[in-house]
């Protein structure tokens, strides 16, 4: 096999070269699916970031349409950074944060808007929300929606407070242009680090779920370290007062090694979907994986869609990818170990575990999957291309373990647990062709391959 091409995920939105991060403007246009995300032209985190944008018909396969937003106004100069997209009188609203540096070192940040007729061409109408007092500089990454009850448009924008506090700052505007600041979203009384980013309000049905990604301070071997994940809850929006009160603290959106800052968009089968960068961690982490050697670096997931039941916010891999399923081996496993060869690296594989007491699984070499039925843990073993040992998690599934798929695409992997009730995502570079299955119990196995070429070469 081309080991290049082994690399680069064939399906997931990834930069043909550079560096990508956050996923931006989330939208369906006309039938068109819309994905912008943060570019550089290096594979280096730090830069004058701009909008670089994708369309795609199906969720599976996109097509790059180049930068759509430039650091090229005086608002802008240092960065286009995130921000999310919405329809509305036949247009495009794009609406970002423009980052600016001074030459003393000093931040000046910008929420920024863009319109867009055709979906192709943007035209920028620069700032409509000013940094508002109570803030450092870090206040960036809008997210705007319309509210039908009460006609009007509700923006949140992650924020940190002068006190250096994570929170989300509200606004409300009657035509996207002027906007009103309403005050503080989130209870000072709940911990939210030291900066809120990429803040995101679901409605489904009747509930309000938000998103942020938290950056905190944790200690580690007795080194601080920088700590940053995305989490969901569950709350009371009071349009009133401006205010979410989470009914309990946050829940990882994601379990895995890498992901970070999701979007979420609802699309015109009503279907609220999202994205992620998968990517992040420490600078010597990101750099020095085997994609920085060819040239790019990170992708998103792939889409999925939020369903919440009792009380819970589950995600299921969007339907779309099942018209890439190819070839299909099924198998049924009873206390015994098997092997299984395979020729590429993007499959398909779902587990149907019955009567389990132990299982274990190594895939391709470098990611390795045990479960006990007594303890009810998931032990993730992923192996990291900087170390060279195997990072370690320990996921307490808190019921039976009864099925799981894993969604591979060469160096992108996606774990779904019980029907989406948990997710873990990860970043893999794998070693060898052999699938390694250990059953003590009965399990059964589809293994899908996919078919189509790699858009992103």
């Amino acid at each position: 096999m081309d080991k290049k091409n082994d690399i680069k995920p064939k399906y997931h939105i990834a930069p043909k070269a550079g560096f990508l991060n956050d996923p931006n403007g989330l939208v369906q246009f006309k039938g068109i699916y819309h994905a912008f995300y943060q570019w550089l032209e290096e594979v280096t985190p730090q830069g004058a970031k701009c909008w670089r944008h994708c369309i795609s018909k199906d969720l599976v396969h996109w097509e790059d349409k180049g930068i759509a937003l430039k650091p090229d106004m005086w608002y802008d100069k240092n960065g286009c950074y995130s921000g999310n997209a919405i329809v509305f009188s036949e247009k495009i609203y794009l609406f970002y944060t423009g980052n600016v540096r001074k030459e003393n070192g000093d931040r000046e940040t910008y929420q920024c808007l863009a319109t867009s007729e055709d979906g192709i061409t943007f035209k920028k109408h620069g700032p409509v929300v000013y940094l508002p007092e109570g803030y450092t500089a870090h206040f960036r990454d809008p997210k705007v929606w319309k509210d039908e009850e009460e006609n009007i448009w509700w923006m949140i924008v992650g924020a940190q407070t002068i006190e250096k506090k994570g929170n989300v700052a509200l606004f409300w505007s009657e035509d996207l242009y002027n906007w009103n600041y309403k005050g503080n979203l989130l209870p000072d009384t709940m911990n939210w680090g030291y900066m809120c980013e990429c803040p995101d309000m679901i409605r489904l049905g009747e509930k309000y779920i938000l998103i942020v990604s938290m950056q905190e301070k944790k200690i580690e071997n007795s080194i601080e370290k920088d700590s940053c994940h995305a989490v969901w809850m569950s709350g009371e929006f009071s349009k009133e007062k401006g205010t979410f009160t989470p009914y309990k603290e946050g829940i990882r959106v994601d379990e895995g090694f890498d992901f970070y800052a999701p979007q979420s968009f609802v699309d015109e089968n009503n279907r609220t979907l999202y994205m992620s960068w998968m990517g992040g961690g420490e600078y010597d982490y990101q750099m020095s994986q085997p994609a920085g050697k060819d040239g790019w670096l990170h992708s998103f997931t792939y889409p999925r869609e939020f369903v919440y039941k009792n009380n819970w916010l589950y995600q299921k891999p969007i339907k779309e990818l099942e018209f890439l399923r190819d070839d299909k081996v099924e198998k049924s496993i009873e206390d015994e170990e098997v092997s299984l060869e395979v020729k590429d690296y993007y499959k398909e594989m779902e587990f149907m575990l019955n009567d389990q007491n132990e299982f274990k699984c190594t895939i391709l070499g470098s990611l390795k999957l045990s479960y006990n039925s007594s303890q009810k843990i998931l032990n993730i073993k992923r192996f990291n291309w900087l170390t060279k040992e195997f990072d370690e998690k320990y996921l307490n599934i808190n019921e039976d373990l009864k099925t799981f798929k894993i969604f591979i695409d060469n160096s992108s992997v996606e774990i779904f647990i019980n029907e989406g009730k948990r997710v873990i995502s990860s970043r893999v570079y794998f070693q060898n062709n052999s699938i390694q299955i250990k059953a003590n119990g009965k399990l059964k196995l589809n293994l899908w391959s996919y078919k189509g070429d790699n858009t992103n070469e």
